[in-house]
């Protein structure tokens, strides 16, 4: 009982900050293959230098020897896991594995059924609500009782949920119109709004209890003549909080049955629609399997520093090396290796694909990754505006202009498709890793609340931040009135946080700096922008012919008196020239040898994974 009346009582304020612990335990590289196997074959695996298999939770709680029958092949083998899939029914029960149907069945009828009736709400109640109080007590005990049973053999983490979603994975759907849904949506409102008189209006509505409230529907939104979408932006901001504070519930339950337990979720998506506010979703696990579209590794990782983030590996070979490489340079911790036959034969001897990753494992268990593992990112005086309500209106208003039904766009559309201010915030992303500066990402909660300030921040990029509140206008203009810049593309606050139109940009007036950046030299003219706002990149990478090296990352760490660079190139190994701004001693830490005294290196770049140079400050 105590359990349910928090969930309910978690309804009605506001999220906590993180409901992980402070600083998950997690030695290492983690390379975790996801098929089971024999015990030859997870022997194999373990020389090969693979260290944890994957386990289906048992769901109904009945059989708990079956699953002490899958541990004991791993642990014979010295190998770890984690428990698999544990509340999938609950936390994706819009893309789930089933035996006789496609994995999208129910998210394919609920579709069917509001094509066939528009008006009928049928189509827009979640089953279940991620707000069931009935639902969140069942999770809770499932939970209390696997970590009870397998808590002594010290899995990895407990898996919430593989590929979850508020309906299937990125798809922008109109849930939950739920009588439990709509309850805690009005206790949430009385968080936005002081009275009813308030929200009718930013609304434009005539309430008068707040058991008449009601959201605005995306048909409805599409046919507002006078561009204020609140009630629609409210309700998809609410079902973003629902399903992250149905997360946090998850984890918080793994962490009452064992305080140094992990719980985390997997197969995330690209930030923006499904629940993948990530400033709000990251905070609610330890652990998020990612498959890092629209940089959400950097994103999540920015709203919970101590996140452990695993990738997925379904490849072999020179792009599939760096894409893994890349990922440890963003924070990863981990690979999900998804194994079709390829890595050892039934007896356990190397396949061609274990034999791609046995060289590759050895350096990331090697010492070169544990430095870069245990150092400090070095985050540059830019920070970029990840703004969910300018997501939201942006999406409604390119819908509005393509014409094509909404409805009929599913998880995949969604997922890879960028609306303005998800490129803009890609490109801008790019850019500045191309000239390694690492931005700082904010949310609106903390852009009001001063992190611009706290953070040193010479620079704000607004990528098309079309909706921006109130105090967030106040926060940026104290920020320019401090000496600070600001470069916005579009419209930069033409609606509110709400997502009501305002009758002009709440940036009016303010000197901001507008991005003109060519297709040809993007980067030289990034460097200006940043030039102007009086930031001056302590190193640069040109080419043969002087120009700024295009296609190149490029990050730092501190790592005792030491900064370590990793340079990685997009695509074909290149060479590129590095100058540092002073003089300084260089050396390899892939490659060994020794160090070089210099203000300058020609370094050869090659294809399958990143250059790491340690440099060290010269007398």
């Amino acid at each position: 009982m105590r359990f349910l009346l928090a969930a309910l009582l978690a309804l009605a304020g506001p999220s906590a900050a993180h409901a992980a612990p402070p600083a998950p335990d997690w030695a290492g590289y983690q390379a975790i293959v996801w098929q089971p196997g024999t015990a030859a074959r997870d022997a194999g695996l373990k020389a090969l230098g693979f260290t944890a298999g994957a386990v289906i939770a048992d769901r109904t709680g009945t059989e708990p020897a079956g699953t002490e029958r899958r541990v004991a092949p791993l642990a014979a083998a010295g190998l770890r896991w984690y428990l698999e899939n544990t509340a999938t029914d609950f936390y994706s029960p819009y893309h789930r594995w089933f035996a006789d149907h496609p994995v999208t069945w129910r998210f394919d009828a609920i579709r069917l059924l509001h094509q066939a009736a528009p008006s009928d709400p049928a189509g827009f109640i979640r089953m279940p609500s991620l707000s069931d109080p009935v639902w969140l007590e069942r999770v809770r005990r499932r939970l209390a009782t696997q970590v009870r049973l397998y808590g002594p053999r010290r899995p990895l983490f407990y898996d919430l949920a593989d590929e979850a979603g508020i309906a299937d994975l990125a798809a922008f759907w109109d849930f939950d119109l739920s009588a439990d849904s709509l309850a805690g949506f009005r206790l949430w409102l009385r968080t936005q709004y002081r009275d009813i008189a308030a929200l009718n209006r930013e609304w434009g509505t005539d309430f008068v209890t707040w058991k008449q409230v009601r959201p605005m529907l995306t048909d409805a939104a599409l046919r507002q003549k006078d561009d204020n979408f609140a009630a629609w932006s409210d309700f998809k901001a609410w079902m973003d909080v629902a399903f992250s504070r149905a997360v946090r519930a998850g984890t918080a339950a793994v962490h009452a049955a064992d305080p140094s337990a992990l719980a985390g979720i997997e197969g995330t998506q690209t930030p923006g629609w499904g629940g993948y506010d990530y400033t709000q979703l990251a905070g609610a696990v330890d652990v998020m399997e990612s498959y890092n579209g629209g940089h959400s590794i950097e994103i999540a990782r920015a709203f919970n520093p101590t996140l452990v983030v695993l990738t997925t590996s379904f490849g072999q070979g020179a792009e599939e090396a760096r894409n893994i490489w890349r990922a440890l340079l963003l924070g990863s911790r981990g690979l999900i290796v998804w194994d079709e036959g390829g890595l050892v034969a039934p007896d356990g001897t190397p396949g061609p694909r274990g034999r791609f990753f046995a060289p590759l494992l050895r350096e990331l268990h090697g010492a070169a990754a544990a430095r870069l593992m245990a150092a400090t990112p070095v985050t540059g005086p830019v920070a970029i505006l990840v703004s969910p309500p300018s997501f939201r209106v942006n999406w409604l208003l390119e819908r509005r202009a393509d014409g094509i039904a909404w409805e009929k766009r599913d998880s995949e559309t969604e997922g890879g498709h960028d609306t303005a201010d998800r490129w803009a915030l890609s490109r801008a992303v790019e850019l500045l890793t191309g000239l390694g500066v690492r931005p700082l990402f904010v949310s609106p909660a903390s852009l009001a609340g001063g992190a611009l300030r706290r953070a040193g921040t010479r620079l704000l990029m607004l990528p098309q931040s079309i909706a921006l509140s109130d105090a967030e206008a106040a926060a940026i203009r104290d920020f320019v009135a401090g000496g600070g810049a600001v470069l916005a593309d579009g419209e930069a606050g033409l609606f509110d946080g709400h997502g009501r139109r305002r009758a002009s940009p709440v940036l009016a007036g303010l000197p901001l700096l507008h991005p003109d950046v060519p297709a040809t030299a993007p980067l030289e003219a990034m460097a200006a922008l940043l030039r102007q706002a009086g930031i001056v990149p302590r190193f640069t990478l040109t080419r043969a012919d002087g120009h700024l090296a295009p296609d190149v990352e490029v990050r730092a760490w501190r790592s005792g008196k030491a900064t370590i660079l990793a340079l990685l190139a997009s695509g074909a190994a290149e060479t590129v020239s590095l100058t540092l701004q002073h003089p300084a001693e260089l050396r390899d830490l892939r490659r060994g040898g020794a160090a070089v005294h210099a203000d300058g290196l020609r370094v050869s770049l090659p294809a399958d994974g990143p250059v790491l140079l340690e440099v060290t400050a010269g007398e």
